[in-house]
C-alpha cells in the first residue's frame, strides 16, 4: 500500500507535463515568407546569341536570346532594395560554319566585362532590359583545326586517349574534312603539346604550342606529318 500511495502523485506529474509539452500554441513557428516574383523582357540588340546570368557570368541561365529576339521571364524579387538584382551577359559567335564542314556549327563564348547590369525587380513588377551590342569580348578558350589532307580518316590522340571534335562530338575525322577541338588556353598561353594524329597504324606528332585565349590554330595532315598553317584571333 506504501508503494502505491508514492506512485499516485508521480503519474499525476508526469500526466501534467505532457498537457504542457503538447498544448496547441506553446511553440511558436514562423511560416518562410512566400517566393514572390517579378517579370523581366530581356530585348537582345546585338548581333550576337546571348546567354543571360542571374547573379554572375558563372551563375544559371535564365534565357537564352538569339539576335533580335526578345524573351519574358519571370525572376525572384530583389529583396534588398538598393542592391537589385545582377544579370551577366554571355555572348556566342560562331567560328565555323557548318554548311561547309562535316565538324558542325562551332562557337566561342565571350563576355563583355562590363556587361552587367544590375536592377531591383520588384514583386509583381515588370521591366524590360535592352542587350545592346558589346563594347569588348573577351573569349577564355581557344581551339585548334586538323585539316585531312590525306586519303584516311584519323584521331586526335594523348596518351592513347581520343578526343571527341568540338562539333559534332565524333572521333574520327574522314579524309578532306576538319577536325576541330577546344583546347585548354589561358591569357598567357597554356603548353599544347604531347598530342599525336592517329592514323591507320601510325601516330603522327602535333607540333607543340602555347595556346592564348581567343585564338583558332590551324593544322593540316598530309598522311605523313602535321605542320602548322597558320592561326587567327575569334573576332566580333
Amino acid at each position: 500500500m506504501e508503494k502505491l500511495v508514492y506512485a499516485v502523485p508521480l503519474l499525476f506529474l508526469l500526466l501534467g507535463c505532457s498537457d504542457s509539452s503538447s498544448g496547441g500554441g506553446s511553440f511558436d513557428f514562423e511560416e518562410e515568407p512566400a517566393v514572390q516574383y517579378g517579370t523581366v523582357l530581356f530585348f537582345n540588340e546585338s548581333s550576337y546569341g546571348i546567354s543571360i546570368h542571374s547573379d554572375a557570368f558563372s551563375g544559371p541561365v535564365v534565357a537564352e536570346l538569339e539576335s533580335g529576339e526578345s524573351k519574358s521571364v519571370s525572376v525572384r524579387a530583389s529583396g534588398n532594395y538598393g542592391i537589385g538584382s545582377v544579370f551577366a551577359v554571355g555572348f556566342r559567335t560562331k567560328i565555323i560554319d557548318g554548311f561547309n564542314f562535316s565538324c558542325g556549327e562551332i562557337y566561342a563564348y565571350g563576355i563583355d566585362p562590363n556587361m552587367q547590369i544590375a536592377v531591383n525587380v520588384e514583386a509583381g513588377k515588370k521591366y524590360t532590359l535592352q542587350i545592346p551590342q558589346p563594347s569588348e569580348l573577351v573569349f577564355e578558350t581557344a581551339f585548334i583545326q586538323i585539316l585531312n589532307n590525306s586519303s584516311n580518316s584519323f584521331e586526335l590522340t594523348k596518351n592513347s586517349i581520343s578526343y571527341k571534335q568540338a562539333g559534332n562530338g565524333t572521333l574520327p575525322v574522314g579524309a578532306g574534312e576538319i577536325g576541330v577541338y577546344e583546347i585548354p588556353a589561358s591569357a598567357a598561353g597554356t603548353a599544347f603539346e604531347g598530342y599525336r594524329v592517329k592514323s591507320v597504324f601510325n601516330d603522327y606528332d602535333v607540333p607543340p604550342f602555347d595556346a592564348v585565349y581567343s585564338h583558332v590554330y590551324r593544322f593540316s595532315f598530309d598522311g605523313s606529318s602535321v605542320v602548322k598553317t597558320g592561326e587567327e584571333s575569334i573576332v566580333y
